[in-house]
C-alpha cells in the first residue's frame, strides 16, 4: 500500500486485490441510461425521502465544493446534488448518476466500502484503492430500510485538499432522519409505534429508537433500534414485542400511552388512519401469495426453487421474502447476478479461490459466494445468462453439496437453499444450446412463474397504494378515476417499474394540491398485439429479435421455434 490506511480499510484493499483490480486501472464502470431509469424506480425511497431532505440541505452544501451523492444497494451513483461547480469538476471522477461504485467496479471507495462494513465509512485521497480517485475526500453511510436490509449509501464527496470536517455529522445525521421518516411512514394504519429513549423530550425525535408492531409482534424498526438490541432481517416477523421489552406494559388502545423501564421512556402510539381517493389498498404480493405459500413449503423442503417472470415484475423481492420467513432465515441471503458480472470474475466470485490461485490473488484466499450462503439462501438472479463452463461447475456442487475453490485440491461441504431468477424462456436456451439440460431438471425443481402487472386482478388498487407511497399525501395529490382506469389497462411491458417510474414522472410535473387528468398523461397508450399477427409478420416487426417475436405472439420462444420447424420449407 502506498500509505498506511485506517484497519477498516486493510481489509477492503485485500478485496480489490480480489477483484483482481489494477491501481492505475482508468475505465469508468457505468450502466446504460435504460438500466439507470429502472434502478431509479426500484429505489423510490430516494425521491420520496431523501430529496425534500436534500433540498433543505443545499445551501449548506452549495457554499462548499461539496456534493451529495446516493446510491442504490449495488453502488449504482442515482442522483447527486450540491455545489454546482465541484458537480462540473466531479464529472471526472465519474460521480454522476449511472457509475458503479462498489467495492467490485473501483476498489476502495467510501461508498463501496460502506456497503461491504454496513457502517459508516470515510475514505480520504490515496487511501482510495484506484489512483484516479486519489483527489477525492468520501464521507458516506450505509441507509437500511425498516426491515434491516440496506437500501443504499449516502455520500458526501469534497476536494482530498479541502475536506468537510463535518462531512460525517451531515451525512449520518442526514441518515438517521431518511431512516426514522421510512420507519414513521412504513407503519400503516394498521400498526402502532412503539418509541425509546433515555430522554422523554427527545421522543418523537430522529434521535429515537423506533419500531413497528403489529398484534404484539415486531415488524420493523430504525437502525437506531436495530443496533440497540442487536437485530437482524430474520427476527422481524417472528419476536414478540413483550418479550423483547419485558418490563415496558404496551397494552392499551389506540391513544399515546407514555411508559418507563431502567433504560428508556417508551411511547406507544397509533399513527392517524390516512384517506386514500378511490378504494381500498391491496399489499403488491396479493397477486403472489397461493404461489407465495406453495414456493415456502418448497423451500423449507430444500427443494430447488426457480422464478420466472418478465423483467420489473419483483423476483428478486418474493425471493427474499421466501427467505425470511422460511426455515432459512437466520442464515444468509447471498445473491449474484450472472448478467452484471464478467465471465472472468463469476468462477472466483461463486467458488472462491485458493491462496495464490492466479495472479494478484489473496494470500489467504476467497471463500466465495456459494460458501458464504451456506446455512441460508443462494440467489442466482439472470441464470440464463451464465456461462456453460461454470454451469459445468455448478451442477457438480448442487449434486454433491461440495465446492472446491480454484486452485484448491480439497472441497467443503455446503448446505444451502437454492432459489433462480431468469427473464429468459430456459427451455430456448437448452435448445439453442446455451443451457445445460441437466442443470436445467436440477435448479428447476419447482417452478414458480411471477404474473406480469398486466394479469393482476386488482391493478387499480395497486396504482393507489404505489401513488401514495411516493408521498402524494403529503402534497395533495390525487389521481382522477380516468387516469387511474387508463394506466390500469396499460399493458407495461416494464411491469412493476415502469409503472412506479410513470407515476414519478407525474408526481414531478404536478403542483402541489392538484388532482391528475388525463391531459396530464404524457404519450399515448400503446396499442395492443393484433389477435391475427402470425408469426412471420411478428419477427419482422421485431427485426429478427426471437424472444421479442414470441412475446408479440403471446408465446414461449421454445413454442415459435417449433411451428417454425414445422412449416414446409420451399
Amino acid at each position: 500500500m502506498p500509505q498506511p490506511v485506517p484497519c477498516q480499510l486493510e481489509a477492503s484493499w485485500q478485496r480489490s486485490l480480489n477483484y483482481g483490480l489494477q491501481r492505475d486501472d482508468d475505465s469508468q464502470p457505468w450502466v446504460a441510461s435504460g438500466q439507470l431509469n429502472e434502478a431509479r424506480a426500484e429505489n423510490a425511497w430516494i425521491n420520496r425521502l431523501a430529496e425534500p431532505l436534500l433540498a433543505r440541505l443545499h445551501p449548506e452544501l452549495a457554499s462548499h465544493p461539496s456534493i451529495m451523492v446516493l446510491s442504490d444497494a449495488s453502488g449504482l451513483v442515482l442522483e447527486t446534488h450540491g455545489n454546482s461547480d465541484f458537480l462540473h469538476k466531479a464529472q471526472r471522477y465519474a460521480l454522476s448518476p449511472g457509475n458503479l461504485w462498489g467495492e467490485h467496479a473501483r476498489g476502495t471507495n467510501a461508498i463501496g466500502t460502506a456497503l461491504a462494513l454496513q457502517q459508516h465509512c470515510e475514505v480520504s485521497g490515496g487511501e482510495h484503492y484506484l489512483s484516479r480517485n486519489a483527489g477525492l475526500f468520501c464521507s458516506a453511510s450505509p441507509v437500511f430500510r425498516p426491515d434491516g436490509l440496506m437500501a443504499g449509501v449516502l455520500d458526501l464527496s469534497t476536494p482530498a485538499h479541502a475536506p468537510r470536517p463535518d462531512a460525517a455529522v451531515i451525512v449520518q445525521r442526514a441518515v438517521c432522519q431518511i431512516e426514522h421518516t421510512w420507519t414513521t411512514s412504513a407503519a400503516g394504519t394498521q400498526r402502532w409505534l412503539l418509541s425509546l429513549h433515555q430522554d422523554p423530550a427527545l421522543l418523537g425525535t430522529a434521535g429515537e429508537l423506533l419500531f413497528i408492531v403489529e398484534d404484539n409482534v415486531l415488524l420493523g424498526a430504525n437502525r437506531r433500534a436495530m443496533e440497540e438490541f442487536a437485530l437482524l432481517p430474520a427476527h422481524f416477523g417472528h419476536t414478540a414485542i413483550s418479550t423483547l421489552l419485558p418490563q415496558i406494559a404496551l397494552s392499551g388502545g389506540t391513544t399515546r400511552t407514555l411508559a418507563c423501564n431502567q433504560r428508556h421512556y417508551a411511547l406507544r402510539q397509533t399513527p392517524p388512519a390516512r384517506r386514500y381517493p378511490g378504494r381500498g389498498i391491496a399489499p403488491p404480493q396479493a397477486e403472489v401469495d397461493p404461489l407465495k405459500a406453495k414456493a415456502l413449503r418448497i423451500l423449507n423442503a430444500g427443494i430447488a426453487l426457480c422464478v420466472t417472470g418478465e423483467t420489473g415484475c419483483g423476483k428478486e423481492h418474493l425471493s427474499r421474502e421466501l427467505h425470511a420467513g422460511s426455515r432459512w432465515r437466520t442464515g444468509p441471503f447471498v445473491a449474484i447476478n450472472c448478467a452484471a458480472l464478467p465471465e472472468n470474475l463469476i468462477e472466483s466470485e461463486l467458488f472462491g479461490y485458493a491462496p495464490g490461485a492466479f495472479t494478484g490473488a489473496s494470500a489467504r484466499g476467497y471463500s466465495g459466494k456459494l460458501c458464504e450462503a451456506n446455512g441460508g439462501v443462494l440467489f442466482l438472479d439472470e441464470i440464463g445468462d451464465m456461462p456453460l463452463t461454470l454451469q459445468t461447475r455448478l451442477l457438480r456442487v448442487l449434486q454433491e453439496k461440495k465446492v472446491t475453490p480454484l486452485g484448491a485440491s480439497t472441497s467443503r461441504e455446503v448446505d444451502f437453499a437454492l432459489i433462480c431468477a431468469t427473464h429468459q424462456d430456459l427451455e430456448a436456451r437448452v435448445a439453442a444450446g446455451a443451457f445445460r439440460e441437466d442443470l436445467l431438471y436440477r435448479i428447476q425443481e419447482f417452478h414458480l412463474r411471477m404474473p406480469p402487472l398486466r394479469e393482476w386482478q386488482n391493478r387499480e388498487a395497486f396504482i393507489h397504494k404505489l401513488w401514495n407511497e411516493l408521498g402524494a399525501p403529503q402534497r395533495r395529490l390525487t389521481l382522477s378515476e380516468a387516469v387511474v382506469n387508463e394506466l390500469a389497462a396499460r399493458p407495461w411491458p416494464g411491469n412493476v417499474r415502469q409503472l412506479l417510474s410513470q407515476l414519478r414522472v407525474l408526481m414531478a410535473l404536478a403542483d402541489d394540491g392538484a388532482q391528475i387528468t388525463l391531459a396530464d398523461l404524457p404519450g399515448q397508450r400503446a396499442a395492443a398485439p393484433e389477435p391475427t399477427l402470425t408469426d412471420e409478420r411478428a419477427i419482422a416487426e421485431a427485426q429478427g429479435n426471437m424472444s421479442l417475436a414470441a412475446r408479440k405472439l403471446g408465446i414461449s420462444r421454445s413454442t415459435l421455434y417449433r411451428r417454425l420447424e414445422k412449416r414446409p420449407t420451399v
